[in-house]
């Protein structure tokens, strides 16, 4: 029983071989499958590929009874219906992992206590070697748009405090930060964190904690999204989340009160 099991599977993944070794065959199934029926040249002409691939791929498609040519035009057939349909879904969610995965790669596999499915939507910012700080941009956009803003904070760089500083200051934009014990050494020793943050706590609207634990990502809330942010093992700023999403939501807010029921005042 083991072996024809093995066997099924066997042919599975052939089936599945054949169908993704090619784009030009995703491609045709796709496009037949969203259109009546078309002839060669205009498949041809959809695939973006030479006259004898697209050929040689239709006859193949033949083959395996996914599609049929009637009176010089292809269609889809039933079987090629159900895998179209099913290579768009894994398609998607292809692109989807793709899309999330230098997030992932730095996130802490042990902390992930939500559906990564629910970043479905989401807004993904990488750094890389054209912006290095497109990450952190992000994070001051949000901060200069938002109303009232709540962070966990595993490290700050003087940009984002500077803004920080501006919004609570002269915007009385509510601020609550629960950091690191780690950054706290370094808003006491470098001068120019020390006097920005005391501006910041002396504000009304402001709250500073120190959490009782290293913080291994940043999390930020502002009125309507939810920011998730990542650095690499040398707390270089890698990717960026952005979302609105209510399982997200949920997750960031009881996420944010345990850190902070459990974090101590900032006391500089």
């Amino acid at each position: 029983m083991n072996s024809t099991l093995g066997e099924t599977d066997a042919e599975s993944v052939d089936v599945v071989n054949f169908l993704t070794q090619s784009p030009v065959r995703v491609a045709i199934l796709q496009r037949l499958r969203e259109t009546d029926r078309l002839t060669k040249a205009e498949l041809r002409e959809e695939a973006d590929a030479s006259r004898v691939t697209v050929q040689r791929n239709l006859d193949a498609l033949e083959e395996r009874e996914l599609i049929r040519c009637r009176i010089r035009e292809y269609e889809i057939r039933p079987l090629g219906e159900v895998v179209a349909e099913e290579l768009a879904s894994t398609t998607e969610t292809m692109a989807f992992v793709e899309r999330i995965r230098p997030f992932c790669r730095w996130f802490p596999d042990d902390e992930l206590e939500f559906d990564v499915c629910a970043l479905a939507d989401a807004t993904v910012v990488v750094s890389d070697s054209t912006d290095p700080y497109a990450p952190v941009n992000r994070h001051i956009e949000a901060m200069e748009r938002a109303d009232r803003f709540r962070c966990l904070l595993p490290a700050i760089g003087l940009p984002a405090l500077t803004v920080a500083r501006e919004r609570v200051v002269e915007h009385d934009q509510p601020l609550e930060v629960v950091h690191s014990a780690t950054l706290e050494s370094t808003l006491r020793s470098e001068p120019e964190y020390r006097e920005l943050v005391a501006e910041i706590r002396a504000h009304e609207a402001c709250t500073m904690r120190v959490a009782d634990r290293e913080l291994t990502y940043y999390l930020g809330l502002f009125d309507d999204v939810v920011q998730i942010g990542v650095e690499d093992d040398d707390g270089i700023p890698r990717a960026l989340v952005e979302t609105d999403a209510a399982e997200i939501r949920a997750w960031a807010e009881e996420t944010y009160e345990r850190h902070r029921e459990q974090s101590e005042p900032l006391s500089l």
